[in-house]
């Protein structure tokens, strides 16, 4: 038999043997859907869709598990190459980013000033150590989304996480930007080293009337009289009085004899230092002399005013005035009232004065400085208390004696110091706050004969600038007293030498005041002029 009918006859032997097969699994088929026909009581198209639809549900459940099984083994399978492509990354990121400041991050991390993911970058801070050891300058750039202002309201905790106390730590803001941080941390307690006082050359080049120490010896300054009156405030010996004679000393070394001070203290204290050079100066614990100055001052303040409209409507420069300081110590002795009608009402006139005085008085050259050892609501009234942009406040004990001196809302401000944590042994430490920020001070302590040089120079500059002025009558009414070798004159006697030849006493007194420009003043002696004031009128003129 050749090969091509063998093969024949297997193809039909397959055929036979597959539709026998067929008819096998038709007569299964058949067998299966007539035994769930008679179970579940259906009728033949039922039966066979019923099945049909249960075949394919388990067909479709079988390919989706079979598809989750291979998704899972392809994950686990790509898993490792995922974690290696990451730490690769990570590590690449790792060399490109900058160095940090472990120290210093840690410090700012733990206190909230910066978040668990933000950092100090190493070449963005500096640490400069501060002379004679005094401890460390940190300055530095806080990452985006942060300022200086976020370190100032976290510096004691900052303080701590350094090693050190929040009296011994300052923040202020640094150049060129809000990120900028420059934060001193001293190593010991400050001003446990005092400051030499500074020399005349670097008072004059300091730019401002310095009248203290920073806690690493910087000078502390008043860049402008005209932009703040000041109010110290400070319990009994805390050295409010070596701050206020640092002050008046450095401005007249600054102004020289272009300076007019006006002094009243309760008793001959330490302002009698400057007595010869003020135009005034008053030893009276009395409310009606201090009113009385009060009163002179807003006097020149409203003829200040008068001149600044004239020179407005004359389409000319203001003048320049001569700069003027009123300070008074322990000013609530002055507004003590006895509960009757007429002192109440004395009191109330008194508070609207001042208050008026230390408000307006900027604008035309007159600042006011007052100080206290009683700083309580009821010793100095808060209407006089809050035209006062910078103060300063010496140890106190309670948080109210501070609130009073600084302002009411001086805790809720940036970076605030709480008095009460100096040491009260050391004279003259003090918080100065200048309506925005605040920092640990000590007035400057000059010796006395540093003082006395000062008031020496300034009488014998003034000397040769009223003798090289023009003949007026004040500059001969101070010939007459210094030819008869007097400090003191009756207006009666002063007028006749000056051509008056009036002889009523008030009549008198009306046109000497109106010849010389200067009031006369009530004395002892009667009523007349004092030598000393009528230099000072002189050198005005001049």
């Amino acid at each position: 038999m050749s090969s091509r009918n063998a093969q024949k006859s297997q193809v039909s032997e397959d055929m036979y043997g597959q539709a026998a097969g067929a008819i096998g699994g038709l007569a299964v088929v058949f067998g299966v859907l007539a035994a769930i026909k008679d179970k579940l009581g259906l009728s033949w198209w039922a039966t066979v869709l019923l099945t049909a639809g249960v075949l394919v549900g388990l067909g479709y459940a079988a390919w989706k598990a079979r598809t989750r099984i291979l998704q899972h083994l392809m994950a686990a399978a790509k898993e490792p190459a995922q974690k290696a492509s990451s730490a690769m990354a990570q590590d690449a990121l790792a060399e490109d980013a900058p160095a940090r400041d472990e120290s210093l991050t840690k410090a700012l991390v733990v206190s909230g000033a910066l978040g668990r993911d933000q950092y100090v970058r190493a070449d963005e801070s500096v640490v400069t150590p501060l002379p004679y050891g005094l401890g460390s300058r940190y300055e530095f750039k806080v990452p985006a989304g942060r300022t200086y202002q976020d370190v100032a309201a976290k510096v004691g905790v900052i303080a701590g996480a350094l090693d050190a106390t929040r009296l011994r730590t300052q923040v202020e803001r640094g150049e060129p930007s809000e990120r900028d941080v420059d934060m001193t941390v001293l190593a010991q307690p400050p001003f446990t080293r005092p400051f030499d006082p500074p020399t005349r050359e670097q008072i004059l080049s300091h730019g401002g009337i310095p009248f203290a120490h920073s806690m690493t010896g910087d000078l502390v300054a008043i860049d402008d009289f005209t932009k703040g009156a000041l109010f110290v405030a400070g319990m009994t010996q805390t050295g409010k009085s070596t701050l206020t004679i640092a002050l008046v000393t450095c401005a007249y070394i600054a102004y020289g004899p272009d300076l007019d001070v006006y002094l009243i203290e309760g008793k001959p204290g330490a302002l009698v230092r400057f007595e010869k050079l003020a135009v005034r100066y008053e030893a009276s614990s009395k409310t009606a002399v201090f009113d009385s100055m009060v009163c002179e001052l807003l006097q020149k303040q409203q003829e200040r005013y008068e001149l600044d409209n004239q020179a407005m409507r004359d389409r000319k420069p203001k003048p320049r005035h001569r700069q003027i300081l009123f300070i008074a110590d322990e000013v609530a002795d002055y507004y003590v009232s006895d509960g009757s009608k007429e002192s109440i009402k004395e009191k109330a006139r008194l508070v609207k004065n001042s208050s008026e005085l230390v408000r307006k008085g900027l604008e035309c050259g007159i600042t006011v400085i007052m100080m206290t050892q009683r700083p309580s609501d009821r010793a100095v009234p808060v209407e006089v208390r809050d035209q006062f942009k910078r103060r300063v406040c010496l140890y106190v004990s309670g948080k109210g004696s501070a609130q009073v001196a600084l302002g009411s809302d001086y805790f809720k401000t940036e970076s605030p110091i709480h008095p009460a944590l100096m040491d009260a042994s050391i004279q003259g430490q003090g918080v100065y706050f200048d309506g925005v920020s605040s920092k640990l001070v000590r007035g400057i302590r000059f010796e006395d004969e540093f003082i006395w040089g000062v008031v020496d120079d300034v009488l014998a500059r003034r000397e040769k600038r009223v003798e090289a002025a023009p003949d007026t009558p004040v500059k001969k009414a101070v010939a007459i007293m210094q030819a008869r070798g007097v400090d003191f004159i009756r207006s009666t006697e002063l007028g006749p030498e000056l051509g008056i030849e009036e002889t009523r006493p008030g009549e008198l007194g009306k046109q000497l005041k109106d010849l010389l420009k200067v009031g006369p003043e009530a004395t002892n002696n009667g009523r007349g002029y004092k030598l000393a004031t009528l230099k000072q009128a002189a050198l005005s003129e001049s």
